[in-house]
C-alpha cells in the first residue's frame, strides 16, 4: 500500500534526531496571513520518535495512528480571545503561548493538516493541561 504524503511527513519528523519542537516549526513553515479567531487554539500534533528507547522501530501504521489517537501537541497560534476570562470561562490567570506543549482529548477539536503536518483547532477550554516534555506522555 502506498504511503500518503501526510504519513511521509510524519515519518520524516519521527525519524529526525532533531528537537521535535524545531522540526514541527520547520515543517509548518510560515502561516502567512492565517489568523486564528476568537478563543480558538491551533495545535500541531506531537509526532513521537520513530524508534523507541528500547530500539524498536515503529511501523508507518503506528506513526499514522498517532494522528488520530495522539493527545499531545504544540501550540502554533492563539486567537485574540484565547484564555481571556469571560462570563462562562474563568482561567484564573492561566495562559499559553506559541511553542507550549499541551494535552487534549484525541476526539476534540477540528482535525486538519498544514503542509502535511497533523494539526487540530480547539476551543481554549478544551485544552486539558500544559506539559513540559511531550515524550513522557506516550
Amino acid at each position: 500500500m502506498a504511503r500518503s504524503n501526510l504519513v511521509g511527513k510524519m515519518r520524516e519528523i519521527a525519524d529526525s534526531a532533531d528537537d521535535p519542537k524545531r522540526m514541527l516549526f520547520k515543517a509548518l513553515g510560515p502561516l502567512g496571513d492565517s489568523i486564528v479567531l476568537h478563543s480558538q487554539v491551533l495545535v500541531a500534533g506531537y509526532v513521537r520518535p520513530g524508534k523507541t528507547k528500547g530500539g524498536i522501530f515503529l511501523t508507518d501504521r503506528a506513526v499514522e495512528e498517532d494522528r488520530f489517537q495522539g493527545n499531545i501537541g504544540m501550540v502554533i497560534a492563539l486567537g485574540k480571545g484565547a484564555f481571556k476570562d469571560d462570563p462562562v470561562a474563568k482561567f484564573h490567570g492561566d495562559s499559553l503561548k506559541v511553542g507550549d506543549w499541551v494535552m487534549y482529548l484525541p476526539a476534540d477539536g477540528v482535525a486538519l493538516a498544514i503542509r502535511e503536518v497533523p494539526c487540530r483547532l480547539f476551543q481554549d477550554t478544551r485544552i486539558l493541561m500544559k506539559v513540559d516534555n511531550p515524550e513522557i506522555y506516550y
